[in-house]
């Protein structure tokens, strides 16, 4: 019987698709409600054949957590189910190297079939982006810094931006300069590819990163 792992900070969410998933013979073996939940919940040997993964959380993004996943653990498949639809975040996952990404809008039978799917050593991405195994194999060796690289603080730093704190406020309230922060949002643009704050925090919101 396969196992799942779920990963999603919707109990609701986790909670109806749980019941569906050991109907359909699957065995549920952890939901964590966050990304380092599910980091920690891993680690401490619960190992799932499946891992389905959002990607906008409160506290470590599903990128972050994919990443560490295919780092540590490449025997696990993983599934990003998403409210997210922006390409750039489908094809970072492709890059990250998860095993499917679909979205939250499918029905019961659609997710069970995809699961099999990528049980069985299949790929799924959402017929809205029909990628070629040659366009595949191009995102695989594409370079995504804002999904593989941007670190906890600077996420933070970001966040907070866009709860509307002015820089001097980020940086009171993280214990640090403000000078600080200017070199934090500095890394943030290049990785980003923004100019502005307003740019930077758009984009991340876009991408699940933030919220």
């Amino acid at each position: 019987m396969p196992s799942i792992m779920m990963c999603d900070d919707h109990a609701m969410v986790m909670n109806a698709m749980g019941d569906l998933l050991r109907k359909k013979n699957f065995k549920v073996i952890a939901t964590t409600l966050s990304g380092k939940a599910c980091i920690e919940a891993i680690q401490s040997g619960l190992i799932p054949d499946v891992l389905i993964l959002d990607i906008s959380m409160p506290d470590t993004p599903g990128y972050n957590v994919a990443l560490h996943v295919k780092k540590h653990y490449p025997n696990t498949k993983i599934l990003i189910f998403s409210m997210i639809t922006d390409e750039n975040a489908v094809k970072a996952m492709i890059r990250i190297g998860v095993n499917g990404f679909a979205f939250k809008n499918i029905n019961d039978n659609e997710l069970v079939e995809i699961i099999r799917k990528i049980l069985s050593g299949q790929e799924y991405y959402p017929p809205e982006f029909i990628f070629s195994t040659e366009e595949i194999e191009t995102i695989k060796q594409q370079n995504f810094p804002w999904a593989e690289q941007l670190t906890e603080k600077e996420i933070q730093t970001a966040q907070l931006l866009a709860y509307d704190f002015s820089r001097k406020q980020v940086a009171a309230d993280m214990g640090v300069s403000a000078s600080s922060i200017n070199k934090k949002m500095e890394r943030v643009f290049k990785k980003t590819n923004q100019k502005t704050t307003v740019g930077v925090i758009n984009f991340l919101k876009k991408v699940g990163i933030i919220q």
